[in-house]
This record gives C-alpha cells, structure tokens and sequence, in this order.
C-alpha cells in the first residue's frame, strides 16, 4: 500500500507544508509514500511519459519492475479534487500500474452529497438538491417551500460557508423568500469558481451546543469524525479543535449498518448529537481529502490505517 501525497506547490520534491506531518508519521511507521503536483492534476497537465517521474517515484516504480504485470495498490492524502479531475488522474495512474483503492464511482460516492444523501437519508436532515442549472428563482423558491418555515442551511455539492454563517449559510425561516435567495445567491458568489455542482438546501437541526466560534460566532456543536476501512470505523476524532469537548460514547451500531451500504472503501463519517439527544449523520466524505482536526493523534490514525490495510492483505 502506498501514500501519495501532495507535493509543495514550489518543490516537486517536497512535500505540502500542510501535510508534512501526517507523510512523516505515515513514513516512520513504514507507509511508502510518494508525492503527486496538484496543480497538475487539476489542470490536466498529467500526460505522457516526460511527467512519469514527478507521478511515480523511483522506488515505486522499483516496486512496480519486480511485480511484472501486476498493479500496486495505493491512497490518496490532500487537496480536494473534483470527480472530473479525479477520474482522469486515476485513469492515468492505472498506466503505469498503479490502482487507487478508491476508484473514481467511490470517490464521487462520497464526495458530493447528492450521491451519498440516498444512503444516509434516514439518519441526516431533509436536504434538497438543485443543479446549477437549476439555480433560478423558480427553483429555489419551490425547494424552500417544502421546508415550511424550518431554519435552512446552504451548502454546495461538497462544502459550506459556515464561517460565513449568516451571510451564506444560515436562513432562520425557509418561507422567507426574500432571505432565503439572498443567503444563496450570496453563497454563490463566495464560492465563485470554488462552487462544486449544484446547491444543497438542507433543514437545519439544533445540536447540542458547545460554544460561538471566536471569528465567525457560528454554534459549535458535539460533532466528530469518524474514518471507515472496508465498512469498519478504524478512528474517531473530535470534529472542532476550538473548544474541547469529551469523546463519544454513544452506540455506533446503526452508523456501522449504514457504513456497510456505501460504496467505497475508505470513507468519513462525521455525526453529532441533537439538543434531544438524538444522534445524526450530517454528512459524508472520501477518506482520502478528508481533513485532520490539529488535535488529532496522527499516530494513532496512521497506525489504524495500516492495521485495516494489513488485515485485507494489501501491505
């Protein structure tokens, strides 16, 4: 199993400042990593044998000589990329031998919210999806009309604007037309070219209530993050590094079931707990471009990852 990590955008060679030290625990503990241009890959610039090395690394391609005609597996840790982009990096990586566990169908599966929301619809909060080319008035009146006069949270196919929290994320009443295409359209234009897919409208859910972010002054709620190998939860971590909060000890059972129906092999769950003290999912997300909290054990997450990739023989 190898690690492929982003490269400093500046240093073929080195490693992104923001993942260094995840690539040195994965390192001490035996991973063999490698590092990948993301600017490449998002602009398509991965093509042809001149960019074989910066793609594969030596001792990889090492590896890959002694194993004649068959593929090594490997991950992905970094930068979020759309399933465009994805698609043909993976496509191109099978070229030389390469297979990411994750294919591109999982990764997608996770990535955007309208393919995972089937899946999790029973334990998360009603959401409507829109398309971007269904982003008119018409539409996204008629969508917030089925919400009746519940709060609404924006987000797009992959992530919100929390930390915009009233300006474009955060609408107090669904029947308030008026706010309601304010707060999107806003949110829109934030996001700009950063906008994945289409729009998400989803019935906001009071969770039980930890503090007000410092900057934003949005609730910060008990939420964690659990990460998924093969169905399995291998490490749970508190979500927010602002305020500290105890870890969970709520039964898993139900989120596990609802694990072994999603189509990918190294997903995030991240659930919380509701004023009523109801547990939800709030979303889902490809294990591979899922953040770390700055608390997290990175030991303990690496040395999780390794025993669930030993345990299906592909160390």
């Amino acid at each position: 199993m190898h690690l492929l990590f982003c490269s400093d955008p500046l240093d073929s060679k080195s490693v992104d400042m923001d993942f260094r030290e995840e690539y040195e625990v994965a390192r001490s503990l035996g991973f063999d990593t490698g590092l990948v241009s993301y600017d490449n890959i998002i602009q398509g610039e991965l093509a042809g044998a001149g960019t074989a090395p910066f793609i594969v690394p030596k001792r990889i391609r090492e590896q890959i000589a002694k194993r004649g005609n068959e593929h090594v597996n490997a991950l992905y840790r970094g930068w979020m990329l759309r399933p465009k982009a994805y698609e043909a990096w993976t496509a191109l990586l099978e070229t030389f031998r390469i297979r990411m566990l994750t294919s591109a169908e999982s990764y997608r599966n996770c990535h955007y919210f309208p393919d995972s929301y089937p899946v999790i619809q029973e334990f998360t909060p009603r959401s409507v999806c829109l398309e971007r080319d269904q982003l008119t008035t018409a539409y996204i009146q008629e969508a917030a009309k089925s919400f009746g006069t519940s709060a609404l949270m924006v987000k797009d196919f992959v992530k919100s604007r929390k930390h915009d929290w009233l300006e474009a994320c955060y609408i107090p009443d669904a029947s308030d037309q008026e706010h309601v295409e304010r707060v999107v359209r806003r949110f829109v234009e934030l996001q700009g070219a950063e906008m994945n897919g289409g729009i998400v409208l989803r019935e906001f859910v009071n969770l039980e209530f930890l503090a007000n972010h410092p900057k934003s002054g949005m609730p910060l709620s008990k939420e964690y993050r659990i990460f998924f190998m093969f169905g399995e939860p291998i490490f749970m971590v508190n979500y927010w590094d602002e305020v500290a909060y105890e870890e969970v000890r709520s039964d898993l059972e139900d989120f596990i079931k609802i694990a072994g129906q999603v189509r990918s092999p190294f997903f995030t769950m991240d659930i919380a707990r509701t004023q009523a003290g109801q547990w939800i999912i709030i979303e889902l997300g490809d294990g591979q471009v899922s953040g770390l909290p700055e608390h997290t054990d990175l030991e303990a997450f690496y040395t999780s990852l390794k025993k669930a990739v030993m345990n299906r023989g592909l160390w």
